[in-house]
């Protein structure tokens, strides 16, 4: 029996997730499903965030002050923290069809196949 590998790319780790266990779920056939991430974000923990800010002295000229803060891995926005993530199943050429619905249900992007 010939395998093939079908791949597709989530915005997200928990998308890439759900679609996996659907597939598992839903389609005969699967071998085997792999996820991998492919955006390399780490939490800055332990890093320093610094603000300056202009201060007027009632003179001509004009100083600065520095405000330094820890950075929590809270305050960094959402695009930044997502994590995109690549599934790769190892199918039989009968669930082809089934597994191309659930990535595009799931909203994969790059989907492709080999072999």
């Amino acid at each position: 029996m010939e395998l093939m590998k079908m791949y597709g790319e989530f915005e997200t780790e928990e998308l890439a997730e759900l679609c996996a266990g659907r597939i598992r779920q839903n389609v005969r056939g699967v071998h085997r499903i792999t996820l991998r991430r492919l955006s390399g974000y780490r939490p800055p923990e332990g890093k320093i965030h610094f603000t300056m800010l202009p201060a007027n002295l009632r003179m001509s000229n004009y100083a600065t002050d520095v405000l330094y803060s820890e950075i929590s891995p809270d305050t960094v926005p959402e695009p930044i923290r997502r994590q995109s993530t690549e599934l790769m199943a190892i199918i039989e050429p009968e669930a082809e069809k089934r597994v191309s619905s659930y990535f595009h249900a799931m909203g994969a992007v790059n989907i492709r196949k080999n072999g």
